[in-house]
């Protein structure tokens, strides 16, 4: 019914990182089975194929070289990718829209009859209390602006530290859901619903749902799924 596609955040669902399997991310594997394995009781058939450190190019290769097999035909392909070109590969927000849309472009070329979902990049940490920005009063974005500590500044690449990207995010995401609202075949999800909580005076990462800066845990893969079926 359904073929995920991406990063590392995708590769969780299959319980690895690099191939190899994470202790950390079986409980992820669990729930994900349970909501698209029929016969594990999901209401879905859906099968994840993520690769970490994946790259909108990486993934478009991928797509041009044999993931998308004759054969292959889901109802829906669910693509999550954009985080790595922004912060690894330090990309410009133009170009890493424009390579999240060729791999649309790719699949709705061998798949026409499939529904492309793009999924948001999904939020970043950007500090200890999961602040992304103020909002009301301090509407001038006063959190972008400060600068604070990189969560993960020993494995991320100094182009793009953490504190600076949620901005770009929600640029790419806003830019996303226009395309999305344009094109026949092509629908947005912004996962924001899952893992952002805001008041009147903030938007925040909820990080009872992170496992790290950037990747959710078992509960928030489980709220997340939980969203995406009732999308589907």
């Amino acid at each position: 019914d359904v073929v995920f596609i991406g990063d590392s955040i995708t590769e969780q669902r299959q319980g690895t990182s690099m191939g190899r399997v994470v202790d950390d991310y079986e409980g992820i594997k669990e729930v994900f089975d349970k909501t698209f394995t029929r016969e594990k009781g999901g209401e879905f058939e859906g099968i994840a194929m993520g690769i970490a450190g994946d790259t909108a190019p990486n993934l478009l290769w991928r797509l041009m070289n044999g993931e998308m097999p004759f054969g292959l035909n889901p109802k829906v392909w669910w693509v999550g990718i954009g985080i790595n070109d922004l912060s690894i590969k330090g990309c410009s927000e133009e170009v890493v829209l424009l390579g999240i849309l060729r791999v649309v472009e790719e699949i709705q070329n061998g798949n026409p009859d499939a529904i492309v979902v793009i999924n948001s990049i999904l939020p970043v940490r950007r500090n200890e209390e999961g602040l992304l920005e103020h909002t009301g009063k301090n509407h001038e974005h006063e959190a972008l602006k400060k600068k604070e500590k990189n969560m993960m500044d020993n494995e991320m690449d100094k182009k793009r530290s953490h504190e600076d990207l949620w901005p770009s995010i929600v640029s790419i995401n806003e830019e996303l859901s226009k395309f999305s609202s344009k094109h026949h075949g092509v629908k947005f999800f912004n996962a924001d619903s899952v893992f952002v909580e805001e008041d009147e005076h903030a938007k925040r990462l909820n990080l009872n749902l992170m496992h790290d800066a950037v990747h959710p845990n078992v509960a928030g893969h489980k709220k997340w799924n939980n969203a995406i079926k009732k999308r589907l």
